[in-house]
């Protein structure tokens, strides 16, 4: 099985690097997603995007110091690195003074975006970041398929997505394929480096996705069309990603092959990721299987209290 990430004396200084920067990721994630209670506020949301904002920065920064090593691109990469660290909670005081404890509105979908853009810029650099570290002819069509198809890449994404499938309440019916999804990632490196291998590889996870979610929809007691739907996007993403892959095993691993599978990949994690986000602050799917929301559970058990907690006109 051919390698999909150089062996070098750095590695263990990129694994670090990578490591720290997804946890700090999925850390951010889990704070602006809260798992049960109300939405989270405008305040702690301007924080969280900002530091992902700002963690995407940094990478360009360093990546604009590989090309151009100088004072003033060293500087820059301070800057942002000052930036992400200093700026944002600035900036949540004074969200704090002009929101105080106002929430987001769930119900639209700029906060998802913005955060799956944010966080998705973030993964793209780190993959730029270490293709042109490491490659030996530098243009923009060898970067650009480089980058959609880096291991640092894909597993960051991946990585990100199976932490908030654990933190998230989905049902198995939805989970399970979601994380059969997202585990394609883990194997998508090998699709480019060694066709062979990773068709055998991405087969397999397809494979065990289809039986393992067909297992669960037969014994699930209830399957809401929201959850069905999900499932079927998540075999019509494998027939895509195959069809990406079948590409890249007749051309023969070009770079032109290479970067319609990574396009391919991009848009399937893309929109898992940001089911995902939209999920995590206005759950839909999840209505039928686990009923009422906490917030309305906890007005619920009064009978003569209404959904804000105010005695209803009624009682």
């Amino acid at each position: 099985m051919s390698a999909v990430i150089s062996v070098s004396g750095d590695l263990v200084g990129d694994v670090l690097i990578v490591v720290g920067m997804v946890v700090v990721e999925i850390f951010l994630l889990t704070r602006i997603l809260p798992r049960s209670g109300p939405p989270a506020t405008l305040a702690l949301m301007v924080i969280g995007t900002s530091e992902l904002l700002g963690s995407a920065g940094l990478l360009m920064a360093l990546v604009g110091a590989f090309f151009q090593s100088n004072l003033t691109t060293y500087t820059i990469v301070l800057f942002m690195f000052n930036f992400m660290m200093l700026t944002p909670p600035g900036l949540w005081v004074i969200a704090v003074i002009i929101y105080h404890d106002r929430r987001i509105d769930t119900t639209s979908w700029f906060w998802p975006a913005a955060i799956v853009a944010m966080a998705t810029s973030a993964e793209v650099l780190m993959g730029l970041l270490f293709t042109v570290t490491t490659g030996s002819s530098v243009t923009w069509t060898t970067v650009l398929a480089g980058t959609l198809n880096s291991a640092w890449y894909f597993w960051s994404m991946g990585a990100a997505m199976v932490a908030l499938l654990a933190w998230l309440r989905f049902e198995p019916v939805v989970r399970y394929p979601l994380l059969g999804l997202a585990g394609s990632a883990v194997v998508a490196p090998w699709v480019v480096v060694d066709p062979v291998v990773g068709a055998s590889l991405m087969a397999a996870v397809m494979t065990v996705t289809y039986l393992g979610s067909y297992a669960l929809l037969q014994r699930a007691p209830q399957v809401t069309p929201g959850q069905l739907r999900v499932v079927l996007a998540v075999v019509g993403a494998f027939l895509a990603m195959t069809a990406g892959g079948f590409a890249v095993a007749v051309a023969g691993a070009s770079t032109a092959s290479a970067v319609v599978f990574g396009s391919i990949m991009s848009v399937v994690m893309v929109t898992e990721f940001l089911l995902l986000v939209r999920e995590g602050l206005h759950p839909q799917l999840l209505d039928a299987a686990h009923g009422p929301s906490p917030a309305v559970e906890r007005a619920g058990a009064n009978p003569d209290l209404g959904s804000s907690g105010i005695p209803s006109r009624e009682a």
